[in-house]
């Protein structure tokens, strides 16, 4: 899957889901972020994890979109776990 700015891959091991996120994530490529994660979480593993690793730049915009898609997994009685955030994500 892919955006314009983001760039995304699906991969599933077991009872785990993750979705790695590469490129920027800001005002302009969140709703691409949030669809991929909504299409990402047709499986049925209990624990969904975001790897953004990749992600080279993510603004205030893209730190309400990942609230946004936690508060999703949540409702959906899944568990969401952000793996290997960069320094500029953790700072936002």
């Amino acid at each position: 899957m892919t955006g314009d700015l983001l760039r995304f891959k699906l991969s599933k091991n077991g009872t785990t889901e993750t979705l790695s996120v590469a490129g920027e994530l800001d005002i302009s490529s969140a709703p691409a972020f949030e669809q991929a994660v909504r299409q990402a979480l047709d499986g049925q593993a209990q624990e969904f994890r975001l790897d953004m690793s990749g992600l080279t730049f993510m603004d205030s915009t893209g730190a309400k979109a990942l609230v946004d898609v936690h508060n999703h997994v949540e409702r959906l009685g899944r568990r969401l776990v952000v793996v290997s955030p960069t320094h500029g994500v953790r700072r936002v």
